[in-house]
C-alpha cells in the first residue's frame, strides 16, 4: 500500500511538474517584440513558459544530424517539450509566436506558429535548429511579414549527427511571407547563397557571425 501510495504521489509530481499553459494563457505572460527581427546569436529570449501542445499541432521535431533527416519527438522524451518564448503581434487579430521544442538535451528547434484572435494555431514554420551554440538553421523577418529562413545544408548524403568536429555544407536560403490569414506563403524556393566549404565546430560556436552573413 506505500509503495502503491508513494508512485501515486510521484506521478503527480511529475504531472505537475510537466504540466503546460495552453495559448490563451501563454501569449500574455510572455514578450512582445517588434519587427523587423533576427533570430541572430546574440538575439535574447528566455524559454520558461512551457505549453500544452494537443493533438501535436505545433511540429515538434529535436533534430540528430545535420541533414535534418533524423530526429525524436519531444511528445516522446520526458525531459523535453514546447516552450513559447516571446510574441510578435500582426495587426490587431494575430499573433506571431516563437516556440523552442527541446529541453535538457543540447539539441533544439525553433518555430514560428500563427495565433488567431481566439488563440487557435493557424499555421506553422520551422525556421531555426541549435545544437549547444552552433546555428544550423537561422531567419530573419521583415516589417512586411517577409521571413528569410536559411539552413547549412551538408554536402554528404551520409549522416552527419550533430556536434560532429567538422561539416563540408553551404547555406540556403528560402523566402516565405505571412498573409493577414497568419498563413506561410513560399515566396522563393530554397536556394543558394553561399560557397562551399568545410566548416569546423569551433567556426559555427563563433558568436560573431549569422549563416545570412557567409559568402
Amino acid at each position: 500500500m506505500k509503495k502503491f501510495c508513494l508512485f501515486i504521489l510521484l506521478s503527480l509530481c511529475f504531472a505537475t511538474i510537466h504540466a503546460g499553459f495552453d495559448l490563451r494563457t501563454a501569449i500574455p505572460l510572455v514578450e512582445t517584440k517588434t519587427l523587423p527581427l533576427d533570430f541572430s546569436k546574440k538575439l535574447a529570449f528566455r524559454a520558461d513558459h512551457h505549453l500544452d501542445n494537443p493533438n501535436n499541432v505545433i511540429p515538434d521535431k529535436i533534430y540528430e544530424n545535420f541533414q535534418l533527416t533524423e530526429y525524436s519527438n519531444a511528445r516522446n522524451c520526458v525531459d523535453a517539450g514546447l516552450d513559447l518564448c516571446f510574441k510578435c503581434k500582426l495587426g490587431s487579430d494575430l499573433y506571431l509566436c516563437f516556440i523552442c521544442v527541446g529541453g535538457v538535451m543540447e539539441p533544439a528547434t525553433y518555430v514560428l506558429t500563427s495565433v488567431n484572435s481566439n488563440y487557435k494555431v493557424v499555421q506553422s514554420l520551422e525556421v531555426g535548429v541549435t545544437y549547444a551554440r552552433e546555428y544550423i538553421k537561422q531567419f530573419r523577418i521583415t516589417d512586411n511579414r517577409e521571413v528569410y529562413v536559411y539552413r547549412l545544408v551538408p554536402t554528404s548524403t551520409a549522416s552527419i549527427p550533430l556536434g560532429a568536429k567538422s561539416v563540408e555544407a553551404y547555406v540556403t536560403e528560402t523566402v516565405y511571407t505571412i498573409d493577414m490569414a497568419g498563413q506561410f506563403i513560399l515566396k522563393t524556393p530554397e536556394k543558394r547563397v553561399s560557397n562551399t566549404r568545410t566548416f569546423s565546430s569551433d567556426e559555427l560556436e563563433n558568436g560573431t557571425f549569422d549563416l545570412w552573413e557567409l559568402q
